[in-house]
């Protein structure tokens, strides 16, 4: 669904799930852009963390209406369920709609439970649920090629074909890789496979994948060298904080089928976690327990709100100084 069709048909609650996190950051970036369109003017971005108040959610709900501005507010469950005292209060919200307010429910991937459980029924019966599909191996090739036409740059299938190998099916990293490419080759027909070659390569020596690897393999040394390599050659925290974050949400989905003796290849499959990094992944689960997890991934929060400006910086580079203790925790300060 496009954020346009929202206008035209505007639901008061939405659930939206996908494991991919640029489909998640697309879908939601054109939700809030026709939203604003359609009069929304507060549009707040909120994550159930563990200090998150459900019934503050619920108290702002019934003050919405007495204010004139139209009201979104967008909450993240990263774990993919909003436990007891949340899901009541969804279907509180689902029972008392207004079309001044209007809520999104963010989560990773909808399983059978969720489907299944009384406030994701509460929100479809009322409102709408969006399920984003990964895209899978045999139509990436083709995605890339709509992707860089969207940008602006013309590539070959080779090309597409190579950089779909290189991201390894991560449509985050490989749409920053079609983004500095259209950068660089901005205004040209059309950029051959030599060129797009060298060009990766050229500017390949750190990237956010190699700090995820060495985070998940529990090498603090190496990801702090990376991090203030890539922080030198002005990457911004908010792409690097969405690469932790998404390893971690994977990480925390691992630990649940684990804990419920569901874990098996259909996990790694669903998570797209291919064969090559399933052995990091299984090193930071052994390292990592699952309220560890849990605190890193509020660490995420915390990054996501100072990015967006919902949390005021106590002094300059907090971001930084955030994203460095977040890396030396998920690398479990090993010091190697």
């Amino acid at each position: 669904m496009e954020g346009s069709q929202i206008t035209q048909n505007l639901k008061p609650v939405y659930l939206l799930a996908s494991p991919e996190p640029l489909l998640l950051r697309d879908w939601l970036d054109d939700a809030r852009r026709a939203l604003r369109e359609a009069g929304f003017e507060d549009i707040r971005n909120q994550q159930s963390d563990t200090g998150f108040d459900w019934r503050e959610l619920l108290d702002e709900s019934g003050m919405m209406s007495l204010f004139s501005a139209k009201k979104c507010r967008i909450v993240t469950l990263p774990g993919g369920k909003p436990g007891q005292q949340g899901s009541k209060v969804i279907q509180r919200l689902c029972e008392n709609v207004d079309s001044d307010n209007l809520f999104i429910f963010v989560v990773p991937a909808l399983d059978r439970q969720t489907r299944n459980a009384g406030w994701c029924k509460a929100i479809a019966s009322v409102g709408e649920v969006v399920e984003l599909k990964p895209v899978y191996d045999n139509r990436l090739v083709d995605w890339l090629l709509q992707r860089a036409r969207g940008k602006g740059l013309n590539i070959d299938a080779q090309s597409a074909q190579f950089l779909a190998e290189r991201t390894e099916g991560n449509l985050l990293a490989a749409d920053q890789e079609l983004e500095k490419l259209s950068i660089r080759f901005a205004g040209q027909d059309a950029v051959d496979f030599a060129t797009i070659e060298d060009s990766v390569a050229r500017s390949a020596r750190y990237s956010h994948f190699l700090l995820v690897d060495a985070c998940l393999a529990g090498k603090t040394g190496r990801a702090l060298k990376i991090l203030n390599s890539l922080e030198a050659e002005g990457y911004a925290t908010a792409q690097l904080r969405w690469a932790l974050q998404s390893s971690l949400q994977q990480l925390d989905q691992l630990k649940q089928a684990e804990r419920s003796g569901s874990l098996g290849e259909r996990s790694w499959q669903q998570l797209r976690i291919w064969r090559n990094k399933q052995r990091l992944y299984q090193r930071a689960m052994a390292r990592l327990g699952g309220a560890q997890i849990e605190r890193l991934l509020q660490s995420c929060a915390t990054l996501d709100r100072l990015g967006k400006g919902q949390q005021d910086s106590e002094f300059p580079g907090q971001d930084w100084l955030e994203i460095k203790s977040l890396v030396t925790a998920f690398s479990g300060n090993s010091g190697n």
